[in-house]
């Protein structure tokens, strides 16, 4: 069951997945998160071999290759991420009772239902009114040149490698018993940009969940706060925050 705001979202019982991503990234208030989200000032932090001082603040890193997935305690786990992603879909669920969050990198449809069960089996509990938030952050318009591809309602075979990944994830959400609510929905046309020639980018490649190193209170704090976005630099020691 897939909640925005706290309010339960369904467009149709008998729609499809795509009908109903296709609500959620026109919705307002997701509308507004993305932007916001793009919005961002850029940061950078570097880790180097030599540098003890910050190595001793950012001890203990989790990252999350394509295909894999981890659940971490941030009492316990400073930094979890993952990049690379062009067409594939970052995904971060936490628990809004107990602060655990899984993150993913998923790839394609086929992934999906056993995906999101092994991360809910370690960050859902016995509570069934608990809400879990969700990120997705990722994909992008890889089918149109010059203008963003727009799905049509009942429209059944979407066509390039994030739509169909997209659809698969909020269908899937949609239909368990778990409740889902989507915090921010950073994918397809509005995770794109399009250079001289019409030919579509992903903005964002990835995310890093830093939570813990700048804020050590997170039990108090948590609720209100949302992941931060970085890009790896080729030689692997610098993160660009966007």
């Amino acid at each position: 069951m897939i909640y925005v705001s706290g309010v339960p979202f369904a467009p149709d019982e008998s729609s499809q997945g795509v009908d109903t991503l296709i609500a959620l990234m026109e919705h307002p208030l997701l509308v507004s998160a993305s932007n916001s989200f793009k919005s961002m000032a850029e940061k950078k932090i570097s880790i180097s071999e030599n540098s003890s001082l910050e190595r001793s603040k950012i001890s203990k890193w989790v990252y999350i290759f394509q295909r894999e997935f981890a659940t971490v305690n941030p009492a316990l786990v400073d930094v979890v991420g993952t990049d690379e992603a062009t067409t594939c879909i970052g995904i971060a669920i936490r628990n809004c009772k107990s602060g655990m969050i899984s993150v993913a990198h998923m790839d394609f449809p086929s992934v999906v239902d056993m995906g999101l069960s092994q991360m809910l089996s370690l960050v859902a509990d016995d509570d069934s009114d608990a809400l879990l938030d969700v990120h997705l952050l990722g994909g992008f318009d890889d089918i149109s040149s010059q203008h963003s591809y727009h799905p049509t309602k009942g429209e059944t075979k979407l066509e390039g490698y994030s739509y169909p990944l997209c659809a698969k994830i909020i269908e899937t959400l949609r239909n368990r018993t778990e409740k889902f609510q989507i915090q921010m929905l950073h994918v397809l046309w509005h995770n794109t940009k399009w250079d001289s020639e019409g030919i579509g980018y992903p903005i964002f490649h990835g995310f890093v969940w830093d939570y813990l190193i700048r804020h050590p209170d997170w039990r108090e704090t948590f609720p209100s706060k949302q992941p931060r976005v970085f890009k790896r630099t080729a030689d692997e020691t610098t993160w660009e925050e966007q």
